[in-house]
């Protein structure tokens, strides 16, 4: 080869080098790690978001971000927080159509930043929901990586939540400006109403005669005040609505509030059940803002060029419905400085009110753990007005009882009452559950032991696994929510390997599930979660159902390899409306090559199991057929027992 002259080099040398021959190696980023408050790394399992009973401000949950150690810093994250515009991260962020985005920076490896990630109610019942959390990683040497994870959001509200006592409209009077000609205008009102009965515990009152309840309303400036009566008889809440051109909004109570009775007996009180909302919207440039689309929430303003509707009269009127001096319980509430127990407890010290009774703007007295307040200014960008659980725990001291069965206010619980036997050498798989508090659970053994071979998920509570050893294990479970100030939750299970005698086991937890149909807002993954049904219409844990489907419907087991069976145990889903009991039902086995009937008495009966035996069949799927009759069908659970 003919060698190359030193000006040959020197010409090649100044070409190659800019092209970045000779330059340092591209530089590979590892991911960040996303830490909860417990200390677990969710990077692979997500994180979960509860939706509070469709019309409450939310629990957010707060998340550590530690950056990538082999990063060249400073370093930036962009989060990403997508799949729908309720989604929301505390400030500064920015809220979109799809979701919610905000910046971290980290100037070097020790660094750790926090972030809060919550989601806007979703109204009425609806189905669960999964969206994606997105981090953009860039370090300063150019380097990038892209991750995500789930983001998982329990509906806790599967059925309709309506007031349980009749609310009536009167428009008569809003002969000034006639906002609430609009039905837009009135449909996003009167729920802003609805809101607040929605959540108390309240039954029909004696009926109040037409004409009977006395209450005023102002003209404009609050001028030409007139007097006015109900204009129809009601057994419920009585609501005038005016519209006025200046100086603010509001509402309140009618003075006397006499017609508390019920049975002919006085309701304890004083009850107001004559109510007025006064409108006021006359700054130029502003839009009215009506909409109730979940995905509209972003829109809304609280303090700009949008005026929203329901916010605005939900805030307003629950000066009518509580937040007033005229009533009695509140004026006690004030003078006692806000030291309620309930609040007490909740909010962790007093949340007085000021002399407008308002919880006051300042952090301190924003709901704990949704970020939310009456005021201004939230820990989350600023845009609906959204009831709390706090504004609702004091709202109660005007004489209100709220329905302490709604999930808001239930403390956190562990259900699962004891666990089914498992056999040495099969695969075993049983989900604790629970139910209350904020539920993003932590679950952890923290005495005793589990069988060897069994481990138990922290974010799942499913005990899984193959066990090895027979014998009788006793071990304590502790649960904490995602709420700081909770007390955590303990018991203690004994959980029995193997154990002789022909004890039956259910093995329907290591089987996998399907189903002929299920409807879009349920789950064929609960006929063998390993839940025990409080009862046939079950509102809080999953189930499976075929509405609007009817005729011959099944779900059925399979399993990996073949098992001998005994008996079965049934739990019927029967909400009272479209998912009723069967009309018939029966068990079927795969013989290899088709579904034969399993002989056998099948019961059927709500609110409890319905139990079956039969001789010893082995298979490897088991079917439940149910024949509809009065509606769709559905089950709560499925036990397959040896």
């Amino acid at each position: 080869m003919q060698r190359l002259t030193a000006a040959v080099v020197l010409l090649l040398a100044s070409i190659l080098v800019p092209l970045g021959v000779g330059a340092p190696a591209a530089h590979a980023l590892s991911a960040a790690q996303v830490v909860d408050m417990y200390g677990r790394v969710v990077n692979d399992y997500g994180v979960k978001l509860v939706d509070w009973q469709g019309y409450l401000a939310n629990p957010y949950i707060e998340l550590t971000v530690k950056p990538p150690q082999d990063a060249r810093f400073p370093v930036t994250i962009d989060l990403k927080a997508e799949g729908t515009s309720r989604l929301m991260m505390d400030l500064p962020s920015q809220l979109t159509a799809t979701g919610a985005t905000k910046t971290l920076t980290f100037a070097s490896a020790s660094e750790q930043k926090t972030f809060k990630l919550a989601i806007h109610s979703k109204r009425g019942p609806g189905a669960d929901e999964q969206h994606t959390l997105r981090l953009s990683v860039r370090d300063a040497g150019g380097a990038t990586f892209q991750q995500s994870m789930p983001i998982m959001v329990q509906q806790d509200e599967k059925t309709a939540l309506e007031p349980s006592i009749p609310i009536t409209f009167d428009y008569r009077y809003d002969t000034i400006t006639g906002y609430f000609s609009d039905p837009a205008f009135r449909t996003a009102a009167e729920e802003a109403v609805k809101d607040w009965f929605r959540f108390f515990d309240v039954q029909p009152f004696d009926s109040v005669a037409a004409g009977a309840e006395t209450n005023h309303l102002p003209g404009d400036d609050w001028q030409n005040t007139i007097t006015v009566t109900n204009g129809s008889a009601y057994t419920g809440m009585y609501v005038f609505f005016r519209g006025i051109q200046s100086p603010y909004s509001t509402g309140y109570p009618a003075a006397n509030g006499k017609y508390h009775t019920r049975g002919g007996s006085q309701v304890a009180g004083p009850l107001h059940r004559s109510t007025a909302m006064i409108f006021e919207y006359d700054e130029a440039g502003k839009r009215l803002f009506t909409s109730l689309a979940d995905e509209d929430w972003y829109k809304t303003e609280i303090a700009g060029p949008v005026l929203d509707v329901h916010g605005l009269v939900m805030h307003e009127y629950g000066h009518a419905v509580a937040f007033h001096s005229d009533w009695a319980g509140m004026r006690s509430y004030v003078s006692g400085g806000g030291n309620d127990p309930d609040v007490v407890e909740y909010q962790g010290y007093p949340v007085p009110l000021d002399s407008s009774y308002h919880i006051p703007g300042d952090q301190k007295y924003w709901d704990r753990i949704s970020g939310q307040s009456g005021g201004w200014t939230h820990l989350f960008p600023t845009r609906r007005w959204m009831m709390t659980k706090l504004s609702l725990l004091v709202a109660e001291n005007a004489g209100w009882k709220l329905n302490r069965n709604l999930t808001p206010f239930l403390k956190p619980s562990i259900v699962t009452a004891s666990l089914p036997q498992a056999s040495p050498g099969q695969a075993y798989r049983q989900t604790l559950t629970a139910k209350g508090g904020v539920p993003f659970y932590d679950w952890q053994v923290t005495s005793g032991s589990l069988p060897p071979g069994l481990s138990l998920d922290r974010f799942t509570g499913a005990i899984s696994g193959t066990p090895t050893t027979a014998g009788t294990y006793g071990f304590t479970v502790r649960l904490r929510d995602y709420d700081k100030l909770s007390t955590p939750v303990t018991k203690t299970f004994q959980l029995t390997v193997g154990g002789g005698g022909g004890t039956s086991v259910n093995v329907a937890g290591g089987a996998t599930p399907s189903a002929s149909y299920t409807s879009a807002w349920e789950s064929v993954a609960a006929v063998n979660d390993g839940i025990d049904p409080p009862r046939s219409n079950d509102t809080v844990n999953p189930r499976w159902g075929t509405w609007p489907n009817t005729g011959q419907q099944w779900a059925e087991l399979t399993w990996p390899s073949a098992q001998t069976l005994r008996s079965a145990d049934v739990y019927f889903f029967d909400d009272a409306d479209g998912v009723r009991l069967p009309a018939s039902w029966k068990l079927q086995q795969w013989n290899g090559s088709a579904y034969v009937d399993i002989p056998g008495t099948y019961p059927v009966a709500a609110d409890a199991y319905n139990h079956v035996t039969f001789t010893g069949v082995t298979t490897t799927r088991l079917r439940v057929v149910l024949q509809s009759g009065q509606g769709s069908v559905g089950l709560l659970e499925v036990k397959a027992n040896t």
